[in-house]
This record gives C-alpha cells, sequence and structure tokens, in this order.
C-alpha cells in the first residue's frame, strides 16, 4: 500500500513537472517513432532516442558536434516518453512519442508543409543516419508519425497512459513502476520561481549542452 502511495505521488509531481514546462513553453508537435528492432526495454528505446535527438537538433541548430548543441530554452525542446505496447503473445514492446516546443516556427514556413516537411526531415533527412528509425509508410505501421499538437489530446495523452498502465496486469514489467516519461532524453524546466523558468536542469546525456547561442540564430 505504501508502495502504491509512493507511486501515485511521483506520478502526480511528474505531471507538475511536464505541464509546468508545457505552459511556459507549448509545444507544437506531437510525433511518434516506431523502432525496427522493436525493443523489448525502455534502456534500448531510449538509446535509439538520444541517437536521433543528437542528430536531428545538431541538424536544426546548424552544428557540427552535439557538444555544440544550445542549452534549451536556446533551442527547440523535447519531452520524450517511451511507452509500452503488449502484443497477442505476451511481448512487451517500447515506442516512443516526442513532444516538440519552441521550434521557431522551423517546421512551419511558407516553403516548408509542416507535419508533411517534418516527417520527411525525420525519416529521410536525419533517418538515414539512424538505422534502428522504422521508415515504412504503409497505414497502421508508419514508422514516423507527425502531428500538430493538439492540446485537448496530446496534453494528457502520455499522462493517461501512466495511469491505465497501473491497472493493467501486463505480463512482465520492464520498467520501474509506471513512469513513461524519458527524463534523460527531455528537456524539463526547474520548479522553482526564481529561475522564472529560464534554466534547464542539467541531465545525464552525451548531448553536451555548454553553447548560449540564442534560439533565432541558431536555428536560421
Amino acid at each position: 500500500m505504501e508502495y502504491l502511495t509512493v507511486m501515485k505521488n511521483l506520478n502526480l509531481e511528474t505531471k507538475k513537472w511536464i505541464w509546468n514546462t508545457w505552459d511556459q513553453y507549448k509545444p507544437e508537435w506531437f510525433i511518434t517513432l516506431l523502432w525496427n528492432d522493436y525493443p523489448t526495454s525502455p534502456i534500448t528505446a531510449a538509446s535509439h532516442t538520444r541517437h536521433l535527438l543528437n542528430i536531428f537538433l545538431k541538424d536544426v541548430c546548424g552544428c557540427k558536434r552535439c557538444g555544440e548543441i544550445p542549452e534549451f530554452p536556446y533551442r527547440m525542446g523535447v519531452t520524450s516518453f517511451q511507452e509500452r505496447t503488449e502484443d497477442h503473445d505476451g511481448k512487451v514492446v517500447f515506442h516512443t512519442h516526442l513532444h516538440l516546443f519552441n521550434t521557431n516556427s522551423y517546421f512551419d514556413r511558407p516553403n516548408r508543409q509542416g507535419d508533411e516537411y517534418l516527417k520527411w526531415f525525420l525519416t529521410h533527412k536525419v533517418g538515414r543516419k539512424v538505422y534502428r528509425l522504422l521508415k515504412t509508410s504503409s497505414i497502421g505501421n508508419e514508422g514516423v508519425v507527425v502531428r500538430k499538437w493538439n492540446e485537448d489530446h496530446h496534453r494528457y495523452y502520455n499522462l493517461k497512459e501512466m495511469e491505465r498502465q497501473k491497472k493493467k496486469a501486463l505480463t512482465r514489467y520492464t520498467q520501474d513502476g509506471d513512469l513513461l516519461l524519458d527524463i534523460e532524453n527531455s528537456d524539463l524546466l526547474p520548479m522553482t520561481a526564481q529561475t522564472h523558468g529560464h534554466q534547464a536542469l542539467p541531465k545525464r546525456t552525451n548531448r553536451s549542452l555548454r553553447s548560449t547561442v540564442g534560439i533565432q540564430s541558431t536555428m536560421g
């Protein structure tokens, strides 16, 4: 009983942490990514996501090395979730959801077609360097799905899944509790009024965040 209470409180605080960032930087895009090795561990899915984001942010920010990628909020921000599903054989497989914000309309300009351009960008420009990204385009099995972020639906999408997973008895649990949030691949602002939401928490990731170049200059 004590464990359930702890998990409930942890999930509640996680929601507040996520919404604190989203209230300051409203997400613009909701992306679903499938992996061609159908990872059964959130650690594997997170590793694939980290590799993709390194390439993605380097390209968007015009950087040659990961160490040149600016710190959020001086670049595009990402909230990442590793969501699990269970197939008919009881096998748990993970796929990834990304919420993109602070994009400075990079993917939605007169010479670009918003969701179609972002889908092409991820699938072909970034994806050619990410072997594990599924690149199929068949209906029902698209490797990359991009949608405009809808607050009524996407604000609660992954958070509702946290609650649903608590009630569903999966064949085997492959991560602690019910948290789907991929903290290491997410940009989350600190919950302190003193910072006014303009300083990112340090994260253990191979994306070094040492530059302070503004997002408008780095993203063109």
